[in-house]
């Protein structure tokens, strides 16, 4: 990038923090890479869609059942409402639903921009363009393992000298595992808390105030531990220890997805780094299934993310449709190409 005699950006004193003025030579490359994207994911039998800047919210909230909704509006943990929320994997389904009726492909991918509000680093990009991927109709193992062989794909073509892990999480498993713990709504939103930020010393002071018993505190500390997909037999044999037959039951049909799924990862996507996060907490309003985020070294953020929500779209049109998909951010992308110059 040519950047000769600019000590000082001219950009910085007019642009608020976190949105970016991109220049001929920084759009240029921008729109070569979203060709070579689109190029993908089109021989891979995916098709564009465009979507609108602006939703009307009351359009979501009339339609999707309570708790859905929180993705309109982010709010922090402590219930501050921090700014509107628009999530783009909504936007698509219920533009796709209410085209139910067309004859159109339902394997499909899309450009968008959203604006987030980063609380960590205020020079952190807020308006984000985000590169989405989604099936409409498939989540069965074969579909979501072949969504992550074209992000690999995407992944090998763009930035080949780095490498990524993917952490996986599985909604319906920890929804199951919280209600096998008994706690309430309140405390069960602090525990979410403390899992996603390993706070170890907290979260055992609140199972101690919540007087959790000695093998529920064993199941709190299984979700505590990120595991190697080889290791996926131990931490089922111990989870099996410590839970009631009645308990078990609950989380049967879980354990039976997780641990098949992961068989078939081993025989497909030998040489793709990945673990098992049992406390791997997206928002779990519309996950139904495998949730997964994507990393990079030195990089706490996620660069890509993605999972199953197969009763999303039923929610808009009261029809039966699985679906997976993911989304990455291309800034992301993007800043990890300018450090390889």
């Amino acid at each position: 990038m040519n950047q000769k005699n600019k000590s000082i950006s001219s950009e910085q004193k007019w642009i608020p923090d976190g949105f970016h003025f991109l220049g001929p030579e920084e759009s240029r490359n921008r729109r070569n890479l979203l060709q070579s994207f689109s190029e993908l994911f089109e021989r891979e039998g995916y098709s564009e869609i465009t979507l609108p800047s602006f939703d009307y919210s009351n359009s979501f909230r009339s339609q999707l059942h309570e708790g859905v909704e929180s993705l309109l509006v982010t709010k922090d943990w402590d219930g501050n409402e921090l700014s509107p929320g628009v999530d783009l994997t909504l936007q698509v389904v219920k533009g796709m639903a209410a085209r139910s009726h067309w004859e159109e492909n339902q394997n499909i991918y899309y450009f968008a921009k959203k604006i987030r509000d980063h609380k960590k680093r205020n020079a952190s990009r807020r308006e984000i363009l985000q590169v989405g991927v989604e099936s409409l109709g498939k989540s069965d193992t074969n579909q979501l393992i072949s969504q992550i062989q074209i992000l690999k794909k995407l992944w090998d073509n763009t930035i080949p000298n780095k490498t990524f892990t993917i952490v996986f999480g599985h909604s319906s498993f920890f929804l199951n595992l919280l209600t096998i713990l008994g706690w309430n709504e309140e405390q069960t939103k602090v525990l979410r808390q403390f899992l996603y930020t390993k706070n170890i010393p907290e979260l055992v002071s609140l199972a101690a105030r919540t007087n959790t018993s000695d093998s529920h505190m064993k199941i709190i500390q299984l979700l505590l531990k990120p595991i190697p997909v080889n290791g996926m037999v131990g931490f089922k044999k111990d989870l099996e220890s410590n839970l009631s037959e009645e308990e078990l039951n609950l989380v049967k049909n879980d354990l039976v997805s997780i641990t098949s799924f992961f068989e078939v990862w081993n025989k497909q996507m030998q040489g793709v780094s990945c673990i098992w996060d049992p406390s791997l907490v997206r928002d779990l309003s519309y996950y139904t299934g495998f949730m997964f985020q994507g990393y990079v070294e030195h990089d706490p953020e996620p660069v890509f993310a993605g999972g199953v929500y197969n009763d999303l779209y039923a929610s808009f049109t009261g029809i039966q449709k699985d679906a997976c998909g993911f989304a990455l951010h291309l800034d992301s992308i993007e800043v990890l190409l300018n450090k390889e110059k």
